[in-house]
């Protein structure tokens, strides 16, 4: 009890200290930001598949977001107006600008979790020499590239999702356990390799699972309270479901830095 109270209170405080909070509004608004374009990516690659349509996408989505009646009318609408907008997009070179658009939601996470690195004892008034601008800029190049590579792997995934359902629909549809499993993985893969300082696998494990069972626990309970509480969806309509969207994605965006919080901590911890 004594340590899972030093672990608490350490984690707490390494949260605040690093400013969290305020990388979690800044991550969700580059998302919201990119969300268009990555959303564009997905269709188009989707609509190189047989049989499936923006309705399926909207259905893997929401194996992950909370199922509002309002906000998955949003979604399903918004996927089935850029279906045809995106229809050969990955033939043309504005696809490397649609991809450089969407990683910015992917920039935004790096950022946070770069930060949760930094160190009080870091040198902050002396001037950087050449060799430390030469390699800030390798640094910066390497990031770059692999926000992309995060970018694209997230663009696939759900499209990977649909063909696994095309092949193997005769013996099991894409269960839950299914999602949670993928989520999981891209959740490891995030906290190991996608800040500037990799981890081992097995060091980001504790986070992964935190972040893991937060995140459809309160996926689950925000669609469950929000209806009974929350009664302006009515009056509003569509701007109801965006900031419901918003209100939901905040939220995920802070218990993925929480995650991150307790890797670290666990790992300042073995470290003293």
């Amino acid at each position: 009890m004594g340590r899972f109270k030093k672990l608490l209170s350490r984690g707490i405080e390494m949260f605040q200290q690093n400013n969290m909070s305020v990388y979690s509004g800044y991550a969700t608004l580059f998302i919201v930001i990119s969300l268009l374009p990555f959303i564009i990516l997905i269709i188009a690659v989707v609509n190189m598949l047989p049989w499936y349509s923006a309705e399926d996408v909207a259905d893997i989505l929401f194996k992950i977001m909370p199922i509002l009646k309002s906000v998955k009318g949003l979604i399903e609408t918004i996927l089935t107006d850029l279906r045809d907008q995106s229809s050969g997009l990955l033939a043309s070179a504005a696809a490397v600008t649609t991809l450089w658009s969407a990683s910015k939601g992917i920039f935004a996470i790096q950022k946070g979790l770069n930060q949760l690195d930094h160190r009080a004892t870091e040198r902050g008034t002396e001037k950087p020499d050449t060799a430390e601008i030469a390699a800030k800029g390798k640094g910066y190049i390497k990031n770059a590239v692999r926000r992309l590579l995060f970018t694209l792997m997230l663009v696939i995934l759900i499209p990977a999702l649909l063909v696994m359902e095309i092949v193997s629909a005769t013996y099991f549809r894409v269960s839950m356990l299914l999602i949670i499993l993928f989520a999981f993985l891209v959740i490891l893969l995030v906290y190991a390799m996608l800040p500037a300082k990799h981890r081992t696998f097995k060091s980001q494990l504790p986070g992964t699972f935190l972040t893991c069972i937060c995140w459809f626990a309160f996926s689950e309970l925000f669609a469950f309270f929000i209806p009974r509480i929350y009664r302006a969806s009515n009056l509003y309509g569509s701007l109801a479901s965006v900031f419901l969207v918003l209100l939901w994605l905040r939220y995920i965006v802070m218990i993925l830095f929480a995650g991150g919080v307790l890797n670290r901590t666990l790992e300042e911890i073995r470290e003293q």
